[in-house]
Order: C-alpha cells, then structure tokens, then sequence
C-alpha cells in the first residue's frame, strides 16, 4: 500500500494567482527512495510533512495522505509522529547547547519516558556515527556533522517517512557524503525517503523513483534511468557518466538497448562488456 499519496492536488500560496501545484495525483510505497527534480520541489515537501497548511498558509484542493493519514484533517502533532523533515541549513534545527540534547528536544516535546529517550538517543547517534560527539556542543561541528545531528533528531522521533529539503545545499563536498553515507544507510534500512537535492551523481544510485515537476504538474518516473533517457537533451545537470554513456551513444548506434550506467563501476561494465575501446 502507498505510505504517501496525492489525489488530484491543487495547491495556491496565499495572494497568488495561478497555482503552485494543479491537479497532481501520485503514490509512493512504502520502503522507496524518491528523488524531486524541478519547480515547486519544496512545497511538495512541505506538503507532505503537513507543514502545509497548518504552518504555511494556502489553498488545497484534494487529499494528501501520510501513513493513511489525511495531512489536512489530522493535527500538526500527529504528523509530526509519522513525517520527519529535514531542512536545508542544519543551523535551524538545533536549538540547544550540545548534541544529546538536540536529539533529546523532539522527544522531550513528544513526552517519551526518559529510559526510553536515552536509548532513542543512543541508537538515533549510533546510526549516524555520531555518538563520540553526544556531549559536544553543537555550534562546534562542521556543517556535515550538524546535518547529522539533525537527522539524528528525526531518527530519534521514528517516523516511518524522512523527507529532506536540500539537505547538502550549504556543505562542501565532505559534508555531502557525509550525508549521503547516512542516506545510503537509512535506504538499506528500508526507511521510506524523500529527498530535493542538486547532487545527481549521489542521488541516481540512491533513487527507486523520480518526481519531476514542471509548470504546476507532476510527472512520475518509476527509475532514474527512465528520467535520464527522457531529459538528456534538456539543460538538467545529469551524472558526468551518463553524460558519456549518452555521447558514446552517439557513435556507437549498437549500444542502443544497453543499461544506461548510473555510477562508474557500472559505466565500466557497459563498455567492458560491449568490447568498446
């Protein structure tokens, strides 16, 4: 059964005229790993978290569900139970002076027994790599481990769909695979995902389905390599090897029918096993 699900949405922002989002409908099942590409990719985040409408103003017509879960009828405290959102600057997230206990807050607003906090808190940091730093103090981390932190605080929560909001924008290249290591993790898990990011390279390998959204409509794409052979000729930044799978292409008619390679490794197996030199 789909865990999240959208039936003919429209949405409008406060004072705007035309839609954000116009009759959207599409299904995620539980366990995938969605990558959004496009316009409006953060409200279709907001919307699944519930922080739309119930913190963000606007106009909704149709249903949203979360875990079954109707996003506008339900509390903003329920959701919060069922989406976990990370966003882009891990700055505004942590509000508390050391790591533990910006683990801690989520469930301390969740009223979790305390026995059962600490070892929230124990295996939320274990599964980030993150438990030597549990007494630092968090205005002290790089920017990669603060976005840890903050998905150690999600985890913390166990919500059954992570939804994350750029969540590399503002780290350099160290943090980005930092990141990407727990995403990688959290997959393997088989922890539902949904992710807006500019990192293809990171991502193709990752996702199990792409939202691509463009002039207020969805289009669903049920593999990245279905994605990358419908948008190669448009300026989307594709990974660097399938930027070459496509050119060799070009050249080589008989590679037509291959795999289209989504990491170097399996570039390299395309071409080795093809013969080409």
């Amino acid at each position: 059964m789909a865990i999240i699900e959208f039936q003919h949405v429209t949405f409008h922002y406060q004072r705007m005229a035309d839609p954000v989002l116009k009759d959207v409908s599409f299904a995620i099942e539980e366990g995938e790993f969605v990558a959004i590409f496009g316009d409006a990719k953060s409200t279709l985040c907001l919307l699944i978290s519930g922080a739309i409408p119930h913190l963000i103003r606007g106009k909704i017509e149709g249903n949203i569900y979360v875990a079954g879960v109707n996003t506008q009828s339900s509390r903003i405290a329920e959701l919060a139970t069922l989406v976990g959102m990370v966003l882009q600057d891990p700055e505004n997230q942590l509000f508390n002076l050391t790591v533990e206990a910006d683990v801690a807050f989520g469930l301390e607003n969740l009223c979790i027994p305390r026995e059962e906090m600490e070892e929230r808190i124990r295996d939320a940091l274990e599964k980030v790599r993150m438990t030597e730093f549990r007494s630092r103090i968090s205005s002290e981390l790089s920017g990669g481990q603060k976005q840890r932190v903050a998905i150690a605080a999600i985890l913390a929560r166990r919500p059954g769909i992570f939804v994350l909001d750029e969540p590399t924008r503002e780290l350099d290249p160290m943090g980005n695979m930092e990141v990407f290591e727990v995403l990688t993790r959290l997959k393997r898990e088989g922890r539902t995902i949904v992710i807006v990011d500019n990192n293809p390279e990171f991502l193709a390998p990752l996702a199990t389905k792409i939202l691509h959204v463009r002039e207020a409509s969805v289009r669903v794409f049920e593999s990245p390599r279905a994605f990358f052979e419908n948008i190669r000729e448009s300026s989307f930044r594709i990974p660097q090897v399938v930027d070459v799978y496509f050119r060799v292409r070009e050249t080589m008619p008989s590679l037509a029918g291959s795999v289209i390679p989504l990491t170097v490794e399996e570039g390299v197996d395309v071409f080795r096993d093809k013969k080409y030199h």
